[in-house]
């Protein structure tokens, strides 16, 4: 081929290029040379390092993908900018869990239950044999349930303040969920999805960073988590009274009301979706994340041990003197909230499980 028809040939190819795929090679070389330093960088193995490595990679990712199509010559670019993203996001994550996590593990399909009713029927032979149930640990404990195709509720300290761990990351995944009718497609989703898989901190700091404070403690109150608080970013890397020095906390009915809006708005309650704010398919997603925690080490929670063959959409948090797991536990098309809290200076995983195990016992017998 004599070198004019090349050209011409080269001249072709540029004027047919689609303009999505020319404004898409514009874009990927913004993202290259705004976001690519910031991955390149060292960070040290700190709290502080991993948020900044996780963050630098998550944006280079979010920016590529923006994008969209490019012509073929930029696709060898494309995918080393995402390989390099990503690798930043892999390492300052496993500074932050513990081994055996998967971040992109598929997504649970939707636990399948009636929507419902909210808490309307008190149950007050249910409420002495939780009071008895906690009588029998050392410490403080706070329990709400509530069996959501009766409405039938019972509790014990519900409303009592305990420290709140990463129970209320509940109120950044609504925050994010709110970004998009189609969460799905959203910068956040990677992060949402971290949030149900494992607890992310490094997930929850970049959704509180991202879309403010004000956006994160609105997502508390429409849960209904009245008496929660959200103060600020979590550290990465993870008296008898509750909630000791933690200015962080929630209660057992707050997580409870949080868990019935999300069932309810998932299965079409046009209240709760209203109140939430959120499209039935976000409402959905964020079932789905929450039915997808991976039981690994703490995030194993106190309550699935003993539901053997039971769906549980739970958010579990764990400090050296709290534990706490609340749950819908979803079995024989049925679906129950679970919440328990156990607040003492250096309890175990063991101990409150224990009394998780009697708080089912007292709620199914």
């Amino acid at each position: 081929m004599s070198r004019p028809t090349l050209l011409l040939l080269v001249v072709l190819i540029v004027l047919l290029a689609s303009p999505a795929a020319q404004a898409g090679d514009a874009e990927l070389l913004a993202a290259q040379q705004r976001y690519l330093a910031p991955v390149l960088k060292r960070y040290p193995d700190s709290p502080d390092g991993a948020q900044a490595r996780y963050d630098a990679g998550r944006e280079l990712v979010e920016a590529v993908v923006a994008a969209g199509a490019v012509r073929p010559g930029l696709r060898p670019l494309r995918q080393r900018l995402l390989a390099r993203g990503r690798a930043q996001v892999a390492h300052a994550e496993e500074l932050d869990r513990d081994p055996g996590f998967r971040s992109g593990a598929p997504l649970a399909p939707l636990p399948r239950a009636g929507r419902g009713y909210g808490p309307r029927r008190p149950d007050a032979s249910l409420a002495q044999r939780l009071a008895s149930a906690a009588a029998k640990v050392e410490g403080a404990a706070g329990i709400w349930i509530h069996e959501v195709d009766s409405g039938r509720y019972a509790g014990y300290h519900a409303e009592q303040r305990f420290a709140a761990a990463s129970t209320v990351k509940l109120g950044a995944l609504v925050a994010a969920l709110r970004v998009s009718p189609r969460p799905e497609r959203s910068p956040w989703w990677y992060d949402v999805r971290q949030l149900g898989f494992w607890s992310s901190n490094l997930a929850a700091n970049r959704i509180y960073a991202g879309l403010g404070h004000v956006a994160v403690t609105d997502g508390l109150r429409r849960l209904g988590m009245s008496s929660s608080t959200y103060p600020g970013e979590y550290r990465a890397t993870t008296a008898w009274a509750p909630p000791g020095p933690h200015t962080r906390v929630t209660t057992a009915g707050d997580l409870g009301r949080a868990l019935y809006r999300l069932h309810a708005a998932a299965h079409g309650d046009a209240r709760a979706l209203r109140l939430l704010g959120l499209t039935r398919r976000g409402a959905a997603l964020g079932l789905r994340v929450l039915a997808s925690a991976q039981p690994v080490g703490d995030n194993a929670g106190l309550l699935r041990r003993w539901l053997p063959g039971a769906t549980l959409a739970e958010k579990n948090g764990w400090l050296t003197d709290t534990r706490t797991s609340a749950a819908i536990v979803y079995r024989g098309g049925r679906a129950t909230i679970v919440v328990v809290e156990l607040y003492r200076p250096g309890v175990t995983r063991a101990e409150a499980a224990r009394l998780g195990r009697a708080v089912l016992r007292a709620v199914f017998g």
